[in-house]
């Protein structure tokens, strides 16, 4: 197996070229040492560490495996750099024209990395394929529109920089993966969470055709999935109105925000950016009608996405390690994470009120509370089934249906298998199905020790779909396309995985009304010139 580590694949974005669109990588002499990881992106740490103290304790470990689990991930940290748009490639010696699978992490586009153990495992390329892990920037440097940034822009644009970022490691993979035993004409995108909404983002912008050919969706997340440039949407700020009061909060008001941005240190600017709430709904990607012409959800129901093959899917219990600092109503996260423990249940009245505006209808709220029923007392197990289906589900079920009614192969799957521990409250938690998709050795997470799906069958059909579009191979069992007027998907657990039937889900029916809503509320309208905002 021949790794090649930390290539860069545009230009570091320091110094004037902070919240500009990738440029391309200046040619470098000689031999370019490729054995080594680059640097991860800036990003906060809040969040990694809340969801990391969430898993252990969902899992049950014991205090010295805890403690091991620590301490090993420190010491895999690599360092932060604005000098980070880099990519690792994974490929069996002797290659010679095989898929390409690029995966982009997760980390709801605030946290996360390339670089991360469980990504760069050499089980998939040992099947045969070329594995591609890329960085892109995150949070504040990736995602911040400001007015300034789009009079600089050729689009009247800004923001979605993390989204370029992808785009322009596509493109590198487009040029170049071929010296590597690439086919440049095979290629995966696929990614979890955040990641998996970056696959549909990339499906839904014009800037990534025909640099794909397939297409993996793992548990797509809601993160700033109705975010408009100009415009608001439910309760969020327009993205450049919200770029604009955190640049006040930086650098004061007036003009030249931006420039007087881009003289700081990174570090100090991160420093700001820590003390945003958790979950600030600041710093994602956004609607601009150019790098992002609508949301994923609309573009699938107006058939304007990329006409690939899709595996969609999500896992039985996405939000058990966010179900105590969750707002039972919105699936949003509680603003002040101090005390966990104190967390206290919504006033009825007060989560009725987020649930409006969310929702057409109090017709429409009051069947998401009687789907829900322990949402009124902040049950824990409501709370989450509420929360992984807003955030999660409902997104798989609308991607499937509209891609497969466009007539595109879809193939839909359901993961529930639970960790083999018996102290575990996790269930078939966030992210899990991960380490069966890369067969992750980590042995101190008792996922990795798990001897049934680890019998490769995950990581046999996500090669199966790169390499031809259809998720099967040899003695496993047909894995029909997604059929909206008989919708099967593929349950992985154990003792085997099945095909069977998608269960009805009355609170997944609500929230694709929901969907169809803000579709038609957001779209462009006519009579207003949203230019003037600019």
């Amino acid at each position: 197996m021949l790794h090649f580590r930390g290539i860069p694949f545009a230009a570091p974005p320091v110094g004037p070229l902070r919240w500009r669109p990738p440029q391309p990588v200046a040619p470098w002499r000689g031999a370019l040492n490729c054995t080594k990881f680059g640097p991860q992106a800036y990003q906060r740490a809040a969040g990694f560490e809340l969801f990391f103290n969430s898993l252990i304790d969902g899992l049950g470990l014991g205090r010295a495996r805890k403690k091991a689990l620590a301490a090993g991930l420190k010491i895999i940290n690599v360092k932060q750099s604005e000098d980070c748009l880099q990519l690792n490639i994974h490929v069996p010696s002797h290659a010679e024209k095989l898929p390409v699978m690029v995966w982009i992490h997760g980390g709801d586009h605030t946290d996360g990395s390339g670089t991360e153990p469980q990504y760069n495992s050499d089980a998939l390329p040992e099947r045969g394929c070329v594995l591609v892990t890329i960085n892109y920037r995150l949070g504040m440097f990736g995602f911040l529109a400001h007015p300034e940034l789009a009079e600089e822009s050729p689009d009247r644009v800004s923001g979605n920089y993390g989204l370029l970022d992808q785009v322009a490691a596509l493109e590198w993979v487009r040029d170049n993966i071929a010296r590597f035993g690439g086919d440049p004409d095979c290629v995966t995108i696929f990614g979890e969470s955040a990641g998996g909404e970056a696959v549909l983002n990339l499906m839904t912008t014009p800037r990534a055709r025909g640099l794909f050919h397939r297409a993996i969706a793992q548990s797509p997340s809601d993160s700033g999935r109705w975010l408009q440039l100009r415009r608001p949407a439910l309760d969020f700020l327009p993205a450049e109105d919200a770029g604009v009061e955190f640049a006040k909060a930086v650098v004061g008001s007036g003009p030249g925000q931006i420039n007087r941005m881009r003289s700081m240190m990174p570090e100090d600017l991160t420093e700001h950016y820590q003390k945003l709430p958790l979950i600030g709904r600041h710093f994602y990607p956004a609607v601009d009608d150019v790098v992002l012409p609508a949301t994923p959800m609309s573009a699938f129901s107006a058939q304007q996405q990329a006409s690939v093959p899709l595996m969609i899917g999500y896992n039985s219990d996405e939000a058990t390690l966010f179900a105590d600092f969750m707002h039972p109503a919105g699936g949003e996260f509680h603003r002040d994470i101090s005390d966990l423990k104190n967390v206290q249940p919504v006033p009825i009245d007060e989560m009725r009120a987020m649930f409006d505006v969310s929702y057409p209808s109090r017709s429409h709220v009051d069947r998401v509370m009687a789907a829900y029923p322990g949402l009124a007392t902040a049950d824990r197990s409501a709370v989450a089934g509420h929360a992984g289906d807003h955030m999660f589900a409902v997104h798989v079920d609308h991607a499937a249906h509209q891609h497969a009614a466009g007539g595109h192969p879809v193939y839909r799957y359901y993961f529930t298998a639970k960790p083999p521990s018996k102290k575990q409250t996790a269930g078939a938690f966030h992210a899990a199905e991960i380490f069966y998709v890369f067969d992750t050795s980590f042995p101190l997470l008792p996922v990795a020790d798990d001897a049934h799906l680890t019998i490769r069958e995950m990581g046999d059909r996500w090669f199966a779909f790169a390499a031809t579009g259809v998720p099967d191979s040899p003695g496993r069992d047909t894995w029909p396309a997604y059929d909206p007027g008989d919708p099967q998907h593929m349950v992985f657990d154990r003792p085997r995985s099945a095909v069977g039937p998608v269960p009805p889900n009355p609170g997944i029916q609500v929230m694709r009304e929901r969907i169809e809503w803000l579709t038609q509320e957001l779209a462009p309208r006519s009579d207003v010139d949203e230019s003037a905002a600019v």
